[in-house]
């Protein structure tokens, strides 16, 4: 992937929603989901299959079979009286058959909404992976922005500071400066250089975050409309919202119902079962008088269980895992609303940090320029204005992880209410 961006050199620039068609359309983890969501709508398939009738073409070949008797009073085929149509050996068979559940104690009733419940699930996860790609993306899109933004700003810290060292080794000339001063402003273009040098590397890495998301030629073209509108205005009403739409919540619900579905099958071997048979058996002969079987046959089959090693267990286990299943649902519900609220809360302050780090901004720079006419008319050293400049790239920089942090918050939020939308 790195030398795939070194190589392509630079991309066109794309929008949000572009990159976001890209990652839904491309992502293996999604596509992992889909393969996971279809065998679980298959087994519904074969939750409604299950009341069909079985039918099946069954042939016996009989490789040896003798069947003697003690004492035999049958005649033998030499007496002109008799018949022996006693059998002595095990038929060969030819039988269509057909076999139709009547009754099954609502097993499979009961296997079918466990299956409705788990592919109903399995959606809700659907939606859940859907909506953390495109938050992904976005975290991914906006974090390339902040880093190319931040790289600027210590270009232009390196230009500032090599401008206050050139003006320095100018004084020091003229024995206007000191070695000292030239020392340090020397060793600040150094750690702004390195602050550079450490923003390259911070960008190239949320380029390879977004690449590995939204392809390799994804190029944040600017500043997305932020999805500020989408959120709630309270945290009532924030956790009202979760509890009805939150993909992850619905799904731990529906997944709780399913293992509760799937317990109640295991009461269905204490019940009775009556099933309809249908069988068109032709047999071949079995005595030593040739003659063959017609059979056609429509029964009523009853299977009255007394004991089954393991149904009890199985029972207890059904139950164990249903509520093993419900406590998860609650602890998850908890999870998702304890840090829903935590986001909302440091969204709010983030916008107020974002006011107060503009307005820093502002007083800095007028500083700056007032330092620097300061040292024209020799009231102010150069290690002030050197440690102003440096305050004023810091200020910058964290105006812009601030305003990062609250654009990705509120993608967050708007993710975990399922409103993400390309």
């Amino acid at each position: 992937m790195l030398g795939v961006l070194l190589l392509a050199g630079p991309a066109p620039a794309e929008t949000l929603d572009t990159s976001m068609h890209w990652a839904l359309r491309d992502s293996y983890d999604r596509k992992a989901d889909d393969a996971r969501q279809a065998a679980a709508e298959a087994r519904v398939l074969g939750g409604y299959e299950a009341f069909l009738p079985t039918a099946a073409y069954v042939v016996t070949h009989r490789l040896d079979s003798n069947i003697r008797y003690s004492p035999d009073f049958t005649s033998t085929p030499e007496a002109p009286i008799g018949i022996d149509t006693v059998p002595r050996r095990q038929p060969e068979v030819e039988a269509f058959q057909l076999s139709l559940p009547l009754f099954d104690g609502l097993r499979r009733y009961h296997d079918l909404e466990s299956a409705r419940s788990a592919a109903a699930a399995g959606r809700e996860l659907q939606n859940d992976k859907t909506q953390q790609i495109l938050y992904d993306t976005a975290s991914a899109y906006l974090a390339v922005l902040r880093d190319r933004t931040i790289l600027r700003l210590r270009q232009v810290a390196i230009a500032d500071v090599a401008k206050v060292a050139k003006s320095v080794a100018v004084k020091l000339e003229v024995h206007d400066a000191t070695l000292a001063d030239s020392a340090l402003a020397e060793s600040r273009v150094t750690a702004a250089i390195a602050a550079h040098e450490q923003a390259k590397a911070n960008l190239l890495a949320s380029e390879l975050a977004l690449a590995r998301l939204a392809g390799p030629t994804a190029n944040p073209s600017g500043l997305p409309r932020i999805p500020s509108a989408l959120l709630p205005r309270s945290l009532d009403e924030l956790r009202d919202t979760l509890l009805q739409t939150n993909p992850r919540l619905l799904a731990a619900r529906l997944n709780a119902d399913s293992a509760a579905s799937s317990a109640k099958v295991a009461y269905a071997r204490f019940s009775p079962q009556l099933n309809f048979v249908f069988a068109h058996t032709r047999q071949g002969a079995v005595s030593n008088y040739p003659y063959k079987v017609r059979d056609t046959s429509a029964m009523l089959q009853a299977r009255i269980p007394i004991y089954d090693p393991g149904e009890f267990a199985d029972v207890a286990r059904g139950h164990a895992l249903a509520d093993q299943r419900s406590f998860e649902a609650l602890d998850l519900e908890r999870t998702v609303l304890t840090q829903a609220s935590t986001a909302f809360v440091q969204r709010t302050s983030l916008i107020v940090q974002t006011k107060l780090a503009a307005k820093r901004v502002r007083r800095i720079e007028d500083a700056v320029l007032g330092r620097k006419m300061e040292l024209r008319l020799g009231s102010m050293t150069i290690v002030d204005l050197l440690n102003t400049l440096a305050e004023l790239t810091e200020a910058n920089v964290a105006k812009i992880n601030i305003e990062f942090e609250r654009d990705r918050i509120t993608y967050s939020l708007a993710s975990a209410m399922n409103r993400l939308r390309v």
